[in-house]
């Protein structure tokens, strides 16, 4: 076993983090001051527009039930927690971790206000976690801060102190407060208690009813054409100077779900950034005496690239095949990933055979982890063991005896989303070698909000494969959204959720996401998330496929301090940037 490096921040003393504005700026807010070191291109100054498109129109503008892409790159820009992913401090100023570690208590930055400027207090916090986050009729991540259990405690203590106890103390409680935005009670109480939360801040809720505590706010939203993000008079930021950020005036999202035609927008100068394809590159790269520059960063280990199959299908037949674990580990051995990655990745990508998961715990480099290199031959055996025979002689398997239909061929549909050509491409590829081991596999592009509504906006999912792509990060306990059988993301088997037919394999998977949950031993930790990993990736509820290495492509002769994008659109610390000219 590779040896385990990690650093481990306890803040057993009162963090305090912030200073006032200079006098001639004189304001309620007690400002984070961002150190200098934070702005690559030095300070900026106030005003213009930062263009970057959409790939879909945002589904909706609630950021506790959000799920895909295109609304998280609204939500994400609009909303903001109590402290950073890193620990530090951010709506609140300060906190101190008990010594026990079960519990934390929280003081928030005074003169807080949300984006409509109504005050922001303790209430607004409690209201968030226990009434909207903690709330069984919430679609949330309700699952990564269940503990033994149990959810935590969360109460104020005056109006600008809470505290969070959790049942047993939980080494990603750092984490777990990081990913939740801070709601205004005010705009959001009337929703839940009439059981509306879900579908509270709808795409079609006024700009004014909507407030949270990032750096921009909501100015418009035109169906099909665009999104504007206005910046919030009462953000809680500034620079070193004092100079209040963000300093862009707005943010324009214009919705743009074709790969090749937001390449030509950005090329023709219509945006300003553009997370690019492998193969647009050369073309970026020729304009560099233009202002166009290209940033490369390495293959990670945490995001997903995979296809996913259906084990709740509707088809009587795919639902029993799906959920044998060889004819998962034959669809693994099917997936040319060299093919994919030189083809659509010019060569940027490693191939995949397990979850994603953070690099402190990623076992997939180790040499007995097991794999499934390309091998059509491995595959067909496989297919033969269960009894899947071309018996007519047409080139297709047909199902065997003891099947709900049998002799009817093996067939199924593969969703990939409609203007992504990476994504088509590897479906594609797919699809031609299942036809060699004599699966019939058709490539359907769909709109890409549709993939996501078929995938996780209906029970059971409505789908058969699908080649999709999730992002990663944060503390591993995450996790639990995707491989807990009571997983918001399990959607390759939602009814796990009801311990219908849970195989043993699914059992251990919850007991080690739980057990690591509240491991403060690292090595500890370490060695249940091993043995996650290598369960996974024997039983392959996801055919896993690569890694490409991250590419952003930006105007550095427009846009200053830009620090990249998550899920290929969603703006890394927007309240940075600046516009040049």
């Amino acid at each position: 076993m590779r040896k385990l490096a990690f650093l481990m921040v306890l803040a057993l003393a009162l963090v305090l983090v912030g200073l006032s504005l200079p006098a001639q700026q004189a304001s309620t807010t007690n400002f984070l001051i961002v150190p200098p070191e934070s702005f690559p291109d030095g300070l900026g100054r106030r005003g213009g527009t930062v263009t970057i498109d959409n790939i879909d129109n945002p589904r909706t503008f609630n950021p506790i039930v959000e799920q895909e892409n295109s609304s998280n790159a609204v939500t994400a820009l609009l909303n903001a927690p109590l402290i950073e992913a890193d620990g530090s401090p951010a709506v609140a100023q300060a906190y101190e971790l008990s010594a026990d570690e079960r519990s934390i208590t929280l003081v928030l930055r005074e003169g807080l206000k949300f984006s409509d400027g109504v005050p922001v207090t303790a209430e607004d916090v409690v209201f968030t976690f226990n009434e909207v986050l903690f709330n069984p009729e919430v679609q949330s991540n309700k699952a990564s801060w269940r503990v033994a259990g149990r959810f935590p405690k969360v109460e104020a203590l005056d109006e600008q102190t809470i505290r969070i106890t959790m049942p047993a103390a939980v080494p990603g409680l750092l984490s777990l407060i990081a990913s939740v935005p801070i709601l205004p009670r005010h705009l959001l109480a009337e929703a839940v208690a009439a059981g509306e939360f879900n579908r509270a801040w709808g795409v079609d809720t006024p700009p004014e009813k909507i407030a949270g505590l990032g750096p921009f706010r909501l100015k418009s939203y035109t169906p099909g054409q665009q999104v504007v993000l206005e910046r919030n008079p009462f953000y809680w930021k500034a620079d070193p100077n004092g100079t209040q950020l963000p300093y862009l005036d707005r943010i324009v999202l214009p919705i743009v779900s074709d790969d090749n035609v937001r390449l030509l927008r950005f090329i023709n100068g219509q945006t300003d950034i553009y997370p690019p394809r492998a193969e647009d590159l050369p073309l970026i790269r020729a304009r560099a005496s233009e202002g166009f520059r290209v940033l490369v960063s390495p293959a990670g280990t945490v995001d997903i690239n995979a296809f996913a199959f259906n084990q709740d299908a509707a088809d009587p037949n795919l639902r029993r095949l799906f959920r044998e674990v060889r004819f998962r580990q034959a669809m693994a051995y099917a997936a040319d990933r060299e093919a994919m990655i030189s083809t659509n990745l010019n060569g940027l990508g490693e191939p995949r055979y397990g979850p994603g998961i953070d690099p402190t715990y990623w076992i997939g480099d180790q040499p007995d982890f097991p794999s499934y290199p390309f091998d059509l031959g491995k595959a067909a055996a496989l297919l033969d063991e269960l009894g899947l025979k071309d018996t007519d002689g047409d080139g297709v398997r047909e199902f065997p005896p003891g099947y709900p239909n049998p002799g009817v061929p093996v067939q199924f549909n593969i969703l990939t989303v409609q203007g992504s050509s990476v994504l088509t491409s590897d479906a594609l590829i797919y699809s031609a070698d299942l036809g060699k081991i004599g699966l019939k596999a058709a490539v359907t592009p769909v709109n890409f909000n549709t993939l996501v509504d078929r995938l996780i906006g209906s029970r059971p999912p409505d789908y058969q494969v699908a080649r999709i792509s999730l992002g990663g990060g944060g503390d591993p306990s995450f996790l639990r959204e995707i491989y807990s059988s009571q997983g918001e993301l399990h959607f390759w088997k939602f009814s796990d959720a009801l311990g219908e037919e849970l195989p043993d394999w699914q059992r251990e998977v919850d007991r080690l996401l739980e057990e690591q949950a509240i491991a403060l031993d690292m090595n500890k930790r370490f060695e249940l998330l091993s043995q996650f990993q290598v369960l996974v990736a024997e039983n392959q509820p996801l055919i896993f496929l690569y890694n490409a290495q991250g590419l952003e492509a930006y105007r550095e002769d427009r846009v200053g301090n830009f620090s990249g994008t998550t899920l290929s659109v969603t703006l890394v610390r927007s309240e940075l940037l600046f516009r040049r000219a």
